[in-house]
This record gives C-alpha cells, sequence and structure tokens, in this order.
C-alpha cells in the first residue's frame, strides 16, 4: 500500500498564504447590495480592519448604500451645477447639495460608531495590507523560499 504524502508545515504556510491573498468578506446571510458598483466599494471598506461581527457588516452594508447614493447624487449635481433656477428664474442653490450633506453626515455617523476612520498611519488601514503582508512575511521565514517550490513526491 502507497503511503499517502503528509501534509508538512511548508503545505499548509503555503496554503495560508494563498488564503490570505483572497480574504474577501462575504455579505451576511439576508443582506443584498443593489449593483456591481455597491460590491467593489463592499470590498473596498471591509479592508478596513479583519475582525468583523454580523452586526458590524450589517452596518458597513448601510454605509455602502449611503455611499452610492452620494455618488448618484453628486452626479446630478454636476449635471446641473451648483446653483439653479428656481420657478421664477431666481438663482438658488441645488438641492442636490442639501441631500449629499445629509447622506454624508449620516455615513459618517456610522463610521465614527464603528471606528473605521483610524488615522491613516495605522497600519491596520492601509489598504488591508498590513495583516496580509505581515501573515505573508510569517509564512515565507517559516518556509524559506525554497518551500514554496513543488517538490517532486516519492
Amino acid at each position: 500500500m502507497k503511503k499517502r504524502p503528509e501534509k508538512n508545515s511548508a503545505t499548509s504556510a503555503v496554503a495560508g498564504f494563498v488564503g490570505a491573498i483572497n480574504d474577501r468578506i462575504p455579505l451576511p446571510a439576508g443582506v443584498e447590495l443593489r449593483s456591481e458598483a455597491e460590491l467593489i466599494t463592499w470590498h473596498q471598506f471591509t479592508r478596513a480592519r479583519s475582525d468583523w461581527c454580523d452586526m458590524d457588516l450589517i452596518l458597513l452594508t448601510k454605509i455602502v448604500k449611503i455611499e452610492a447614493d452620494i455618488r448618484t447624487a453628486q452626479i446630478e449635481l454636476d449635471a446641473m451645477g451648483m446653483m439653479i433656477g428656481n420657478k421664477r428664474g431666481t438663482p438658488i442653490p441645488n438641492p442636490f447639495l442639501s441631500v449629499i450633506d445629509t447622506l454624508e453626515r449620516r455615513q459618517l455617523a456610522v463610521i465614527r460608531s464603528m471606528s473605521l476612520n483610524q488615522i491613516a498611519s495605522d497600519p491596520r488601514t492601509i489598504n488591508g495590507s498590513a495583516k496580509v503582508e505581515g501573515e505573508a512575511r510569517a509564512a515565507l521565514r517559516d518556509v524559506g523560499v525554497e518551500g514554496l517550490i513543488a517538490q517532486p513526491a516519492h
């Protein structure tokens, strides 16, 4: 009977490294986004930290949807201009200014409550790369470059 190759630490380290690269956070059960653009924004926001609970992810969904609404309103504002004419032709501030302001305030309140607005020098918030980079370096230290090269089975 052939002996089954055992998983060594090099194999498990490489598997962990691959997992670290592809660590997208899925949407919580029962939550849906409205567009592909929202899904892209979702992945951008979920990189802000690595320790998510379902309640945080539900609140994050709200942040993402508000962000999409802000972007939509901004497109309308850009098309119409900052000032528009009322029924009498008098120039008035575009109502989209108020809509965007309200949406941004709501979004920032939720972001602050979740502590997602860490300072830029905080390594946990730099494109979500600090944790992944640290794990990859640790795996490489444990295995060495030679451990990443496939070896023939005996």
